[in-house]
C-alpha cells in the first residue's frame, strides 16, 4: 500500500468532520445529521473520488506497476469503508441499526475502480506484445531452426518476465 492510502482515509474523516460542523449549526437532530454525513460521504466516494481514479487509471503515460499500484490501494481503501462508518456512528451517536441509516458506497466505487484498472492492465499488456512482435525482424518462413531464440523473443520474454514479476504484489 503507498502513502496515498492513509492520506485518502484522513481527507474523507476530515471531510466528515467538516460536515458534522457544518451540519450541527443547523440544529437538526442526530438522526438527520447521521443521513447527512453518509449521504455527503457517498456523493465525495461515488463522484469526486471515482472520477479522480478513473481519469488516473485512463492517462495514457501510467504504466504496468502504477495500475497494480492502484489496485492494491483501492483495495485497502475498500476495506477502510467499515471504518468510515463506524467513524460516522461514534461521532453522531446514531446506532448502525436503525431503519434509515444509509450505507457507504466505498465499497462499490473502489470495486469500480479495481476493475477498470485491471481492464487497462489487460490492454496495455497486449499493447505492448504487439509493439514487440511488431518491431521484430522474424524470418517467419524459416526451413530449419538455427538452435538460437531471437533476440526479440528473448527481449519479450525477459518483459513479461518482469510483468509478471509485479503482478505478485496482487491481492
Amino acid at each position: 500500500m503507498s502513502q496515498s492510502v492513509p492520506q485518502i482515509y484522513t481527507q474523507v474523516k476530515e471531510f466528515i468532520y467538516a460536515s458534522l460542523k457544518f451540519s450541527e449549526s443547523l440544529h437538526r437532530s442526530s438522526t438527520e445529521i447521521d443521513d447527512m454525513l453518509r449521504k455527503s460521504t457517498n456523493l465525495l466516494l461515488t463522484r469526486t473520488l471515482s472520477s479522480c481514479l478513473q481519469n488516473l487509471i485512463k492517462k495514457p503515460h501510467i504504466g504496468l506497476t502504477e495500475l497494480v499500484q492502484i489496485i492494491i490501494n483501492t483495495t485497502h481503501l475498500e476495506q477502510a469503508c467499515k471504518y468510515l462508518e463506524e467513524f460516522i456512528t461514534n461521532i453522531t451517536n446514531v446506532s448502525p441499526e436503525t431503519i434509515h441509516t444509509t450505507r457507504l458506497y466505498g465499497l462499490s466505487t473502489f470495486k469500480d475502480a479495481r476493475h477498470a484498472a485491471e481492464g487497462e492492465i489487460y490492454t496495455k499488456l497486449n499493447q505492448k506484445i504487439d509493439e514487440f512482435i511488431q518491431l521484430a525482424d522474424y524470418e517467419w518462413s524459416m526451413a530449419e531452426s538455427d538452435g538460437r531464440a531471437s533476440g526479440y523473443l528473448m527481449d519479450l520474454i525477459n518483459f513479461l518476465r518482469s510483468t509478471f514479476q509485479v503482478f505478485t504484489h496482487l491481492p
